[in-house]
């Protein structure tokens, strides 16, 4: 743990005199110019001060930060990218070569005083290093570093830059120290590190963060928790539509009148007069590349036994409802076997041997009192967690045309194209035409990294293609 970093690259020049200007702009005349330059460099402490303890924090968002962060773990990764407000950069999984990276040992802590630490310390150390070993040994055999990623540990250091206001980094410092980051040592020493450069930069929104009082305690759960931790072969998850907005082609078309200046009772009437009105309107929303009117209807998925890898790319995507279970409780619900390692009898050998020997760890640190905080870096990327994303439809556009693409990894492309079918079938008038970015734009985006599959896509839609059982395109 003591080799992970923790810095702020760089920041908005004197971030102090933009939010203090910003703090004058809605009371005082003159213009944004004239009140930037008349705001002192000196002096104006008190005013952000005053501003910010009235509730007024939006002020801090016009200075902006980029921290690295190095040899962290990729349970932190996750941690961090759960903040939505901030731009993430992260080494590739699918690209880069993780065999030499590493992994973190957390100062592990007992239930018990007198376990004997160092002798879990010395088992722990053997597994990464097998696990890491098997890794190489994957890709060795020509195993994609995308299916040999799946043996890698929560533990396994990962390289990060971000990019926060300092409204979203005052969050982030105040949920690592003080809310529900403080129970995991590496997130709240990272929070602590943070805090210290940020309070020299920017004193008047950082200072004293450390000892604010805010410290609430976290709830214990008092119902019976379901996922004991059991570890099976896991199939790629059944996706299911909860619930989602009745009548969404209708909806759409109807807010697609009211932004002509239509109310809601003369828009359904005009629907209900005209039948094809409602298609040429969704059409016209489609053809708008501001199409708000697509952000009124709502879809809620279940999507069970993701991967822990699978999970970060469902995390990229800021605008949803994203309900994640505590990794300390729910991560190890299974394991994804993936079919390129089935196929091949040596790959399938080492695979379930270091998935064996996983659990065999994952045993002794329950017989020795492992605290639950600590066990997740004992967790491997293939290992399942149930999780629920609720997005609008124009988020659900999006999310589909990256991740249905075949060039997609293959996890989170099952995944999309299950959500897509079952919002075929609830809202075809809306849904039919999304997809891939060749299906929408009728040609491939990746230029020369195409995966000269358009025919494919188009084999994969044609059950919806057909105007017998579709209300839309």
């Amino acid at each position: 743990m003591e080799k992970a970093k923790a810095l702020i690259l760089t920041h908005t020049p004197e971030p102090e005199r933009i939010c203090a200007a910003s703090a004058r702009i809605s009371t005082k005349e003159g213009s944004a110019t004239t009140i930037y330059e008349e705001t002192s460099r000196e002096n104006i402490g008190g005013l952000i001060r005053n501003v910010m303890g009235l509730g007024h924090r939006s002020i801090a968002e016009h200075a902006v930060f980029t921290l690295a962060f190095e040899d962290v773990s990729v349970f932190f990764e996750q941690y961090l990218i759960e903040f939505r407000l901030a731009a993430y950069t992260v080494k590739s999984r699918r690209y880069v070569d993780y065999a030499g990276m590493g992994w973190m040992r957390p100062d592990f802590r007992f239930e018990s005083a007198g376990t004997d630490k160092g002798a879990f310390i010395a088992s722990y150390d053997r597994q990464m290093k097998k696990l890491f070993d098997a890794y190489a040994r994957l890709t060795s055999l020509d195993i994609a570093k995308e299916d040999a990623r799946f043996l890698l540990p929560c533990s396994f250091r990962s390289h990060i830059y971000c990019t926060m206001n300092a409204r979203e980094l005052l969050y982030f410092i105040r949920t690592s120290i003080h809310g529900r980051g403080r129970i995991y040592p590496e997130i709240l020493n990272l929070g602590k590190k943070i805090l210290v450069q940020a309070e020299e930069i920017f004193p008047d929104v950082f200072q004293g963060l450390d000892k604010d009082g805010f410290t609430p305690e976290l709830p214990e759960k008092a119902f019976v928790m379901a996922g004991s931790g059991k570890t099976v072969k896991a199939v790629l998850p059944e996706v299911r539509l909860l619930w989602g907005s009745e009548d969404g082609e209708k909806k759409v078309a109807i807010s697609a009148l009211m932004s002509e200046g239509w109310g809601p009772e003369e828009a359904s009437e005009m629907l209900d007069g005209e039948v094809s009105l409602q298609k040429k309107l969704i059409e016209a929303v489609m053809a708008d590349p501001r199409p708000r009117e697509l952000e009124q209807v709502n879809y809620t998925f279940h999507i069970p036994g993701i991967s822990l890898a699978g999970l970060t790319h469902m995390t990229r995507h800021r605008i949803q409802g994203l309900v994640v279970p505590d990794f300390s409780r729910f991560g190890r619900q299974g394991m994804i076997l993936p079919e390129s390692v089935s196929l091949n009898s040596e790959a399938l050998a080492v695979y379930r041997d270091a998935v064996e020997s996983s659990d065999a760890l994952w045993n002794m640190a329950l017989g020795m009192g492992l605290v639950p905080e600590d066990r997740v870096y004992l967790l491997l990327a293939g290992n399942t967690i149930d999780i629920f994303s609720t997005m609008n439809a124009r988020q659900l556009y999006h999310f589909l045309r990256l991740r249905t693409c075949f060039r997609a990894q293959w996890e989170i492309r099952d995944i999309a194209w299950k959500m897509r079918d079952l919002l075929v079938k609830k809202a075809p008038g809306l849904f039919r035409a999304s997809g891939p970015g060749c299906l929408r734009d009728g040609k491939c985006p990746e230029g020369r990294m195409s995966c000269g599959r358009m025919p494919e896509v188009k084999a994969r839609i044609a059950p919806y293609n057909s105007d017998d059982d579709v209300s839309g395109f």
